[in-house]
């Protein structure tokens, strides 16, 4: 498995002790133990900045989980744990299960462990006094700082913990136990995208469990089956059925898992468009209304106290503000334009709704046989236009923008041109030479379209900017247009 972290906030921190055993047994404390209250900081998954989800890592993470499910399910919990430690660059991972005592006594067992406390496996905390009993009573995910000043067991550790992230894992209308990740590190602190992560490997864990459940139970089988054929020659024949019906079982439930992985990871695709779908569809478009009525009201200033004209301006800048937020998650997950329509009917009707709020006039020139064109290039192509227009709107001063383009047999070419102020020559200078950004979004599609093999240029005056881009068109696209 080669997930890499791409995120890294941490320095890995070293153990300088070492501890006899596994077993985790509460000692007398020192001190009076804190409250619960000291340690459990879950509000602050909510406050923290949340770092951008690497949904290309959760894609390999996924395939490295569907081929253990199919080669080796027996892994499939040591590899899902290494897993959370390189997504969420945690010190130690692991999975807790719920276990009854012979006296009665309920404990959760460290069954599973990836990291610094690996030494640990097998080792027990108790049920009702142990932050995997707390997010177990509580039905979600739970962060504790410094849970040692609470449960103060976790002194005997070799490395601190700092931070846990706990999970509970749902199994029908049970919650078998819990899945955690622990820092070791003050430079690691949990936010809500490895809440988001560890909630989404929960939901796995529990197909896992249901998986193992079902490999043990016919392991058992099997060897039951194998038993009583050393016991029973009699029955020799009956028993080869047996292990027959076994063995088809056991290939028709991987077939299962197989399609299962599959269906997941088209839904977790789907979920994204949707999502992108609704963000643009609604709050994008009432925020975007809300910039202009704002940016009208600004205009008319004078007729406003100073007290109103500061409010007004407030209220731009955090409507433009999440107007950024709600465009960046929309269109990082999936533009939702162009699935139903085709890049030409989507850039026409973005164009019109754009010219409708901003005023500004947009003149469309799409050749009429573009027809449609691979999913990666009608996505690339719809980004320029929407971002080079919000530019337009934004900094050029422009009443008019023209939009262009058209193919021919091996590429697709498009302009987007304003008659604006211009940028700068020492900045547009600088974007050329990589020193300098015109706009992040306009960054982000540059090294987008020449991933693709294609070129972008800005060409500015005084008169005006033009965002030229020219994509090649794959071979049996070409043969489509010509």
């Amino acid at each position: 498995m080669n997930i890499p972290r791409f995120s890294r906030r941490r320095s890995r921190a070293r153990a300088t002790a070492s501890t006899n055993g596994s077993q985790l047994a509460v000692e007398a404390p020192f001190s009076e133990p804190a409250a619960l209250e000291e340690i459990l900081v879950t509000y602050k998954l909510r406050s923290r900045r949340r770092r951008k989800p690497n949904f290309y890592h959760e894609n390999m993470a996924l395939q490295t989980l569907a081929r253990a499910m199919a080669d080796s399910p027996e892994k499939l919990i040591d590899a899902l744990l290494q897993i959370a430690l390189d997504l969420c660059c945690a010190g130690t991972a692991g999975l807790s299960l719920l276990e009854t005592l012979p006296d009665g006594e309920q404990v959760f067992r460290w069954t599973n462990l990836a990291g610094e406390l690996k030494e640990y496996l097998d080792g027990t905390t108790p049920r009702g006094f142990s932050p995997c009993g707390v997010t177990m009573d509580r039905g979600e995910p739970q962060l504790f700082a410094y849970p040692a000043r609470r449960f103060q067991y976790f002194n005997k550790v070799a490395v601190p913990i700092i931070q846990a992230l706990v999970i509970p894992i749902g199994l029908g209308n049970e919650s078998p136990g819990t899945l955690w990740v622990v820092s070791h590190d003050e430079e690691c602190k949990f936010d809500s995208e490895d809440a988001r992560l560890m909630s989404g490997l929960a939901e796995f864990t529990a197909g896992a469990l249901r998986v193992l459940q079902v490999h043990e139970s016919e392991r058992m089988a099997r060897a039951d089956a194998a038993e009583r054929i050393a016991e029973h020659q009699r029955t020799e024949e009956n028993l080869k059925r047996t292990q027959a019906n076994l063995e088809a079982t056991v290939q028709s439930r991987t077939a299962q898992l197989q399609q299962l992985s599959s269906r997941l990871m088209a839904l977790q695709d789907e979920e994204r468009r949707r999502i992108a779908r609704d963000l643009h569809d609604s709050a994008g478009q009432y925020l975007a209304g809300i910039q202009m009525n704002l940016q009208a009201l600004k205009r008319d200033s004078a007729t406003l106290s100073e007290a109103h004209a500061q409010r007004v301006a407030d209220a731009l800048a955090m409507a433009e503000l999440c107007t950024s937020e709600i465009r960046t998650i929309s269109y990082l997950l999936h533009p939702p334009l162009l699935d139903g329509v085709g890049l030409a009917s989507a850039i026409a009707w973005y164009a019109e709704g754009f010219s409708e709020r901003s005023g500004i006039r947009v003149d469309l020139e799409i050749q009429e046989d573009i027809g449609r064109l691979p999913q990666e290039l009608e996505n690339a192509l719809f980004r320029v236009v929407q971002q080079s227009l919000a530019n337009i709107h934004r900094h050029s001063g422009s009443k008019v923008a023209q939009i262009r383009i058209k193919t021919d047999a091996e590429s697709l070419a498009a302009e987007i041109c304003d008659e604006g102020r211009g940028i700068p020559p020492e900045m547009l200078r600088g974007f050329h030479e990589g020193t300098r950004l015109v706009g992040v979004g306009m960054a982000g599609m540059r090294e987008r379209i020449r991933d693709m093999g294609g070129h972008f240029d800005i060409r500015s005056s005084e008169t005006g900017t033009t965002i030229a881009v020219l994509l090649p068109l794959p071979s049996n696209t070409q043969s489509a247009v010509v």
